[in-house]
């Protein structure tokens, strides 16, 4: 079992994006603030779990793009200890 979803043919949009940036100088270290999954969830009318699932799956096509691009290093911040103050089900999800 992989962490990162089976890849899909990327859009036009997203080919042609990667493009402009393999242009310029691609950095060697990026970071994600991952927020808003509670939030997404809401807007969206489903529980806050699959909000989180939503947020981890937008990730892994994240670091899919790096690893594309050639960004050898990641940073993610997305866990702070305030977090470990919701509902017992929320934080093991």
């Amino acid at each position: 079992m992989s962490w990162f979803p089976e890849r899909n043919n990327q859009t036009w949009l997203q080919k042609m994006c990667a493009g402009i940036l393999k242009a310029g100088p691609i950095p060697k270290h990026v970071a994600f603030i991952m927020d808003g999954n509670r939030r997404f969830a809401t807007k969206n009318s489903m529980d806050r779990a699959q909000g989180h699932l939503q947020g981890f799956n937008k990730l892994a096509e994240m670091l899919e793009w790096c690893l594309d691009l050639g960004i050898s290093e990641v940073t993610v911040y997305a866990f702070s200890i305030v977090n470990f103050k919701r509902s017992k089900d929320e934080v093991d999800c």
